[in-house]
């Protein structure tokens, strides 16, 4: 059995431009208000206790501009804010990653039936260590504009750790 090498998700940086970040971090903050209850709490809990704007006692407090700005520069650097984000995302983009999923499954690629936040949020796998989805997602992207064709990407990391590993 091979070795998973799994990353924490702030090392998704490094295969995002800024445009594409700022797109994933606006997307994570429209959902964390109609995220699910528990990842709600999970989120909420790492952006009040990473994200302070001087003149606003609480997160929510801040206009969602300013906010914005501030989670971008943390996504950079911090894995916990950079994993709560990614989960905010993977929860409002379910619709692409279950689209990937089911050309995977199609394809006899075996990524699990169900891959809640709470399994993802341990990290991803780097797309040469899953080849095959990795492909896959690129094909799907082919035929997109972005910022969809980026999602298709970035929903193959949300995928690749719940691949079994021959």
């Amino acid at each position: 059995m091979t070795e998973k090498n799994v990353l924490p998700w702030v090392e998704v940086n490094e295969m995002m431009n800024d445009e594409y970040r700022q797109v994933v971090v606006a997307d994570a903050l429209s959902h964390y208000p109609k995220a699910s209850p528990e990842l709600n709490k999970f989120a909420l809990d790492i952006l009040k206790k990473t994200i302070q704007v001087n003149g606003f006692r609480s997160f929510q407090s801040i206009p969602p501009q300013m906010a914005k700005i501030q989670v971008a520069k943390e996504f950079k650097v911090n894995d916990l804010l950079a994993t709560a984000v990614i989960c905010l995302w993977a929860e409002k983009q379910h619709e692409i990653i279950e689209s990937l999923a089911r050309a995977a499954r199609e394809a006899n690629i075996p990524v699990k039936e169900t891959w809640s936040w709470q399994e993802a949020r341990d990290g991803f796998v780097q797309g040469e260590d899953t080849p095959e989805l990795d492909q896959l997602a690129s094909s799907l992207s082919a035929q997109k504009t972005k910022p969809e064709s980026d999602h298709y990407i970035l929903a193959a990391l949300w995928l690749s750790n719940s691949l079994s590993v021959e």
